[in-house]
């Protein structure tokens, strides 16, 4: 199977999208799949080709993060690009990771990218949706192991049978939802900082810290608003 994948996320080589998709790759090379085309939406200015290369192909893998229940703005651009595509014969396969502990914020991307690709006449090959992605890097390589295992699973599944099970991508975007005993688990580590420590690292990063309260659109305003304690 020959397969086109399109990076969508606005941090390139350098996101976590990138890292789900060397474990993807790793399967699907491993049992006969050939990638024909790797691009990287971020690269704008090869919209053109992006284009091209998506018209091209014979089966398509797009893959970009979820940022505030949307996708990022330049996966947005290159949809509108393609625009009207009669993809009759063709596959597409999409993958939506998150910083999302909870798979249900991916429930209505999901369910636009299936009629995306109804509308474009394609075979849905499936939606991969992973959350809980966000601080993939700062984890212990044992902690991702099933994360990365999951992806390479779907890469071999894809080039051997040229489709994915609904079971397995079901239970790979565990958890839907919190069960109350986690939510009561969750809430009581906040007190500790544990829960907001990788926002907070990058907020201190980028000296932002001292900001995290700000409503820069409430400017001139007056409201009864109390920042969280």
């Amino acid at each position: 199977m020959k397969l086109a994948i399109f990076n969508g996320s606005p941090r390139g080589k350098n996101s976590n999208t990138t890292i789900l998709l060397n474990h993807f790759q790793k399967g699907f090379a491993d049992n006969g799949g050939q990638v024909t085309t790797y691009d990287y939406l971020i690269n704008e200015k090869q919209l053109k080709k992006h284009v091209w290369d998506f018209r091209s192909a014979e089966a398509i893998l797009l893959a970009f993060p979820l940022y505030i229940d949307s996708m990022p703005s330049i996966v947005k651009a290159f949809i509108e690009e393609i625009g009207n595509y009669d993809g009759v014969g063709k596959k597409v396969l999409f993958l939506v990771q998150s910083g999302f502990p909870e798979s249900v914020h991916s429930t209505y991307v999901k369910k636009y990218l299936e009629l995306l690709a109804d509308r474009w006449g394609m075979e849905n090959l499936g939606v991969i949706i992973k959350p809980g992605v966000e601080g993939l890097k700062m984890k212990p390589e044992s902690w991702n192991k099933k994360v990365y295992q999951g992806m390479k699973r779907f890469g071999t599944i894809l080039a051997l049978d040229k489709s994915l099970d609904e079971r397995l991508l079901k239970k790979f975007a565990n958890p839907f939802r919190f069960t109350k005993f986690r939510i009561t688990i969750f809430n009581m580590l906040k007190y500790t900082g544990l829960v907001n420590y990788y926002w907070d690292f990058n907020l201190k990063k980028n000296n932002a810290f001292g900001n995290r309260f700000d409503m820069p659109y409430l400017t001139g305003v007056q409201y009864n608003v109390e920042p969280p304690q």
